[in-house]
């Protein structure tokens, strides 16, 4: 839903007010749910609900192609001419031996249909082309991220971070180092075609890691017509003077090479030190160069892919986050600006962090004579990281001076194999073997997280089962894991490891889904997950020099165990469109990072120190999103996240709550204006109160106060010919110049966040 209240903002030419409705049927008259509508020669489209109902609005006059795809059906294509609104009773047979051409990637995340989900695709994705995953996810309501100033951002649904959250890149699951709020996921999002968050919990399809939520990153299929087609991006930042370049080309070859189909894509970023209303934020500047490719085969019943990237960056950490005393740590704390020197420069300094990821994927798809399709996907990841700190030992040696004072090294095998029933007499579902062997290998100057091996497995289970209007969903999984410790004893020396196992875990999930009216659906879901404690709650003592704070683990956490309980409704009519999405979760054991409110001194310079620790919580909250066609060209367009955490051990609030989040916007699209097509322009307020539900004196400093910012957007789209076009987008971003602070950006204690900042974005397609 959150994808069509984006894609639906924008109209074509004078006549843009026109709607297309129908219903999807299978051949014995069952509705077909999850179909993929799109008009193919614009952005437009929207998915069918459980009932088989679509709607797509705010398509121009003149003549269309309508195309209906889903998996197990043959796609189908309809050619209309729009004079007025249109209904379509539109019926798919069941696909034959040939695997035509997929327009939009969107199976794996279709897995679990009764859990509340939202996208960011077509011209949302356009909009935030060029921003870091954590930072463009923040568009989505429920979604906030845990930042780390004005480059280092990690997604945040509903209250949960970085180990309760699983994010998959192009079906493979994400592995990195995870400890550290500055260790942002490793990946380039233009890679993807589209980004899908599934809100809740999803551990019986992804995974234990999967407590909080998911975020799948979907690239285009490859192209299975010959020829050469591609995508490049020129994006502009006044804030930083950060400029990217991206570029994209496929294609696929015919006759005696039929079959065979390729991609290449690459992504190169600069930028120099950000700043606030009123000073720089000293050594925050960034680069970074990534690179993947795709090679993929299909031969009748087979298809073969084969993909590989490459992540690569350099990023300095703010200069004002360290201090010799606690008496100067406390004066940062206090003082209206940082008291290291401000000014600009491209120059990255320590501290710094160097950050290298490779992702290495195989996938075999056969489908069989019954339609049921079975997958294999089997992945190799190599996460390497440097920090480079300002702290440097005692030493005279230049050698050890130019060596980064910590290394890690994490190297990742996965291996999922799936089976997708196909759909009959209203049964449809899938079931499946996920698997993962991970090493871990820390050297430098100084001790944070000890080495480690970890092995998991799961099996899981997923039954789904439609009737009329009625959805309803069942699945359950098992999960082992595995982790074995090498620690070394600081009095004898002597090497020794520690053994840890957790088997009898099991998932499961529950839901329903009913259509009303092809304008109005609910569904609701419970489901209960666990997820193991990470190496780094239980055995990190230590600094994180790129995160100027000292933390400690603690080796007895237990499991976390969740039930979450989430209810969504969905309304699509001819002027008004909204989804409301509530949630309810309890978690016994969750593991989070408490504020001692004491100091660490190492090497002179005194952090704030942070422990793990472990409570019974629950966390609960609403998204609410509606549109609304005031006129014929304006459309008001109102976001609502409100996410309220509860310690029900120590009977008070729970920290690192996001703020209540309020998104207003009104968007004025124009007529066609010469060649441009789709000219529109937007104003938008953001407001987010004062967190004032914190224990009191938990913290090293109360969460700052309210802010509201104002920010404008514009764009257009020109075709030059039949197969070449130019998308312009211009943004500017807090255009009032508000000085202010983020209650989970962990630089709020020194520094503000970023001043007004103008993006200047260029897409040119062949």
């Amino acid at each position: 839903m959150g994808m069509l209240l984006l894609l639906s903002v924008v109209c074509n030419a004078q006549k843009c007010h026109y709607k297309i409705s129908g219903k999807i049927s299978d051949a014995q008259g069952q509705p077909i749910p999850g179909v993929i509508v799109r008009l193919v020669d614009d952005s437009l489209g929207t998915v069918s609900d459980t009932g088989g109902n679509f709607l797509v609005g705010h398509i121009c006059s003149g003549k269309h192609t309508v195309e209906f795809d889903a998996i197990s059906y043959k796609k189908k294509s309809v050619d209309i001419n729009i004079t007025d609104d249109k209904t379509l009773k539109v019926t798919l047979s069941n696909s034959d031996n040939s695997l035509g051409e997929v327009v939009v990637s969107g199976e794996k995340m279709q897995e679990l249909h009764t859990v509340s989900q939202t996208e960011l695709q077509g011209l949302a994705l356009e909009q935030v082309r060029g921003e870091s995953l954590g930072e463009a996810l923040k568009e989505l309501p429920g979604v906030s991220a845990f930042q780390k100033g004005p480059t280092l951002f990690k997604p945040e649904i509903h209250g949960l971070y970085s180990n309760n959250i699983l994010i998959l890149n192009d079906g493979v699951t994400q592995e990195g180092q995870q400890w550290g709020s500055e260790h942002a996921p490793e990946i380039d999002p233009f890679t993807a075609n589209n980004i899908t968050v599934i809100k809740g919990a999803a551990s019986v399809r992804y995974g234990s890691d999967a407590i909080g939520g998911v975020i799948v990153l979907n690239p285009a299929e490859l192209p299975t017509t010959p020829g050469i087609k591609g995508d490049f991006y020129m994006v502009g930042e006044s804030n930083g003077n950060m400029g990217i370049l991206s570029g994209k080309l496929e294609g696929a070859f015919g006759k005696k090479l039929k079959g065979l189909s390729w991609r290449i894509q690459g992504t190169a970023r600069k930028a120099g030190t950000f700043r606030t209303p009123t000073y720089y934020l000293t050594n925050t500047g960034t680069q970074e160069g990534d690179f993947s490719a795709d090679l993929g085969y299909t031969w009748q019943r087979l298809k073969v892919t084969v993909h590989y990237s490459e992540y690569n960056a350099d990023i300095g950490i703010f200069a004002g986050a360290e201090a010799n005393s606690i008496q100067d740590l406390d004066s940062a704390f206090k003082s209206s600006k940082p008291l290291c020197p401000s000014f600009y420069s491209y120059n990255i300094n320590r501290s710094y962090q160097i950050v290298d990821h490779d992702l290495l994927k195989t996938t075999a798809e056969y489908t069989f004579n019954n339609n049921g399709k079975l997958e294999l996907d089997f992945g190799l990841q190599k996460d390497l990281r440097e920090e480079y700190s300002s702290d440097l030992p005692l030493t005279l040696n230049p050698a050890v001076l130019a060596m980064p004072q910590l290394t890690f090294q994490l190297n990742t095998q996965t291996l999922d194999l799936v089976y997708t029933q196909p759909g009959k007499n209203g049964f449809s579902g899938s079931c499946g073997f996920t698997g993962s062997a991970s090493g871990n290998i820390v050297t430098g100057l100084f001790y944070l997280v000890p080495n480690f091996r970890s092995y998991n497995g799961g099996l899981f289970y997923i039954e789904r089962y439609s009737i009329n209007k009625f959805t309803f969903e069942a699945g359950a999984r098992y999960d082992d894991r595995w982790l074995q410790v090498y620690k070394e004893n600081q009095t004898t020396l002597a090497d020794y490891s520690e053994t840890y196992s957790y088997n009898n875990n099991l998932s499961g999930t529950l839901g329903a889904a009913y259509a009303f009216s092809s304008a109005l659906s609910a569904s609701g879901n419970i489901g209960t997950g666990w997820r193991a404690p990470s190496i780094n709650e239980m055995y990190i003592d230590g600094v994180h020099f790129s995160d100027a704070r000292y933390e400690v683990g603690d080796s007895a956490l237990k499991s976390q165990r969740s039930v979450n309980t989430g209810l969504s409704l969905k309304y699509t009519g001819k002027k008004l469109r909204g989804s409301l999405d509530g949630y309810y979760n309890i978690i016994s054991n969750y593991i989070y990072e408490q504020p001692t409110l004491n100091y660490t001194y190492v090497y002179g310079v005194a952090y704030p120190t942070f422990q793990y620790t472990q409570s019974d919580v629950t966390i609960k909250g609403i998204d609410f999103v509606w549109a609304y066609d005031l006129l014929k060209h304006l459309t008001f367009q109102s976001k609502t996240t409100v996410v309220r955490g509860y310690n029900e051990t120590t009977h008070d609030y729970l920290i690192y709550m996001p703020s209540d989040r309020f998104q207003n916007e009104l968007i004025y699209h124009f007529n066609q204006v010469g060649k441009l097509h789709n000219p529109y322009l937007s104003v938008e307020n953001l407001s987010v109160l004062r967190q004032t539900r914190v224990p009191p004196n938990s913290d090293y400093e109360p969460p700052p106060g309210a802010y509201s910012l104002f920010n404008a957007h514009g764009g257009t789209f020109l075709p030059l010919n039949k197969n070449q076009s130019f998308n312009l987008d211009v943004s500017v971003n807090n255009i009032g110049n508000v000085q202010y602070r983020d209650y989970l950006d962990q630089y709020r204690y020194f520094a503000n966040e970023l001043g007004v900042n103008c993006t200047v974005r260029i897409k040119y397609s062949f």
